[in-house]
């Protein structure tokens, strides 16, 4: 037994030194950084592998429990045609198409939009507060007479029959006008139309001037692609819809139609949000009441 021992020992040293030497094992990378979310005690391996924002975000809300509808508004179609235009009209039928007026396609975006069965609103371009870009060709400005506002109106509608209501492309200036609000009101009121602030400033006037018309507006609350389009943004813009927590009204939420970039980080928008159980719906569901 003795004897045993005397070598049984040294083994056991030689195999502690041997594992001393080697160290800690060290932790394999996953392959796949979104089944690595799935594991517990993920935070401690961050380190390891780095997911995308939108794929690691810790949101303050985590189901649809007590959260609002969603109703998403693309604006500024028209300026082109093509296989982009087509892709966005691809997009969930609840999703609305706002389409500027006087534009080469102005009515193929229109068209195409309503034929996927997307509602379809006036992106009406109105004066904006120091700035030296124009907002369109015609436009309503801040000091405009009613009859001018009914004629562009009129005429922009024309362009767009089916449209159901209207929005203001720019118009810091404008919609800050409770003057000249009133006038827009008025003659949408007269076409069946209501209107959606894009909340372009601070001082708007839009809810005050529907209320003495009698003509139903709401706001928008979220500009999806502001000040980008990046994961970050779009991580940080869902993360502030836990603030619309317990409020009746839907959520308004704006982006833009301007290249793929936007359409890629619409799609993946939607994917999230539904994915926590919220819905996005139309301006229908959304206002029953406001649609004539």
């Amino acid at each position: 037994m003795a004897r045993f021992t005397k070598l049984i020992i040294p083994i056991i040293i030689i195999l502690l030194f041997v594992f001393a030497c080697k160290g800690k094992p060290e932790t394999q990378k996953p392959a796949d950084a979104q089944a690595e979310l799935d594991q517990p005690h993920y935070e401690e391996q961050q380190e390891e592998i780095m997911p995308t924002p939108l794929q690691s975000y810790e949101y303050s809300w985590t189901s649809g429990d007590d959260m609002p509808d969603l109703v998403i508004i693309i604006d500024d179609f028209g300026n082109s045609a093509g296989q982009l235009l087509e892709d966005f009209a691809d997009l969930p039928s609840e999703i609305v198409f706002a389409v500027l007026p006087d534009l080469p396609h102005s009515k193929t975006a229109a068209d195409i939009g309503s034929r996927k069965g997307h509602e379809i609103i006036i992106h009406i371009p109105m004066e904006a507060e120091n700035s030296s870009i124009s907002p369109g060709r015609r436009f309503i400005s801040k000091d405009a007479a009613e009859g001018e506002i009914e004629d562009l109106i009129l005429d922009f509608h024309k362009e767009m029959p089916m449209a159901i209501a209207a929005n203001n492309h720019m118009g810091s200036a404008t919609t800050a006008s409770l003057e000249t609000m009133n006038k827009v009101l008025r003659v949408l009121k007269d076409q069946g139309l209501f209107f959606i602030d894009s909340a372009t400033t601070a001082q708007s006037a839009v809810y005050a001037a529907g209320i003495e018309q009698g003509v139903f507006t709401a706001k928008r609350d979220i500009f999806l692609d502001v000040p980008d389009s990046s994961d970050d943004t779009l991580a940080d813009k869902i993360n502030s819809l836990g603030r619309y927590k317990g409020r009746r009204e839907p959520i308004v939420i704006i982006t833009h139609c301007h290249n793929r970039e936007k359409l890629e980080a619409l799609h993946k928008f939607i994917t999230q949000v539904q994915g926590m159980g919220l819905r996005i719906v139309s301006l229908r569901d959304a206002f029953p009441k406001a649609v004539i």
